[in-house]
């Protein structure tokens, strides 16, 4: 009679020194992303500031109201762009979430979608781009598309606003705008 061959648990599987390199590998990766977390808390490193940033979850869309001390409704004229918008920006560091405000007021038929620029003219890419707002959405606060050091900057911005049927491109409104980023 044939001796049948024990079977193997595959739960008692035995660790090759393969998979106990790369399980090393691992432990120090996430202990070095972990040491730079906390090390961005204590102001030490620009590389803890990027792994910190990375890790920062953008703004998200709220439907109603921002509280602005008033109770009134906006006036827009048909066809017109109305928006609010935070024209003094501050950030705690440079991959920080600001207190970026932008409302698009349900009285405003459009969808809007706000870009921020350096004034320098050093690039033709935003520094922020919001997601699109419907009527009746704000955004209170997001971080910025592009790391930015310490200082103040004067900005440019424009509000693009779509047709909210077929996303097709009906106007755009732009100004100026300061960026603060306190560390």
């Amino acid at each position: 009679m044939a001796q049948k061959k024990p079977k193997q648990n595959p739960s008692h599987a035995r660790f090759t020194p393969k998979k106990i390199l790369c399980l090393a590998a691992a432990l120090v990766l996430f202990s070095a992303v972990v040491s730079m977390i906390v090390t961005a808390h204590s102001g030490q490193s620009r590389a803890a500031h990027l792994i910190r940033g990375v890790f920062t979850p953008r703004g998200e869309v709220v439907d109603g109201v921002l509280d602005l001390g008033s109770a009134e409704s906006l006036n827009i004229p048909e066809g017109e762009i109305g928006y609010f918008l935070n024209r003094s920006v501050v950030f705690q560091d440079g991959y920080a979430k600001g207190d970026i405000l932008l409302q698009n007021p349900k009285e405003c038929a459009y969808v809007l979608q706000l870009r921020i620029y350096l004034a320098d003219g050093s690039s033709n890419r935003p520094i922020y781009t919001s997601p699109k707002l419907q009527p009746g959405q704000y955004i209170s606060g997001d971080k910025l598309g592009k790391y930015l050091a310490a200082g103040t900057y004067d900005c440019t911005f424009t509000v693009t606003a779509y047709d909210p049927a077929d996303g097709s491109q009906q106007g755009l409104r732009s100004g100026f705008l300061t960026v603060a980023v306190m560390s």
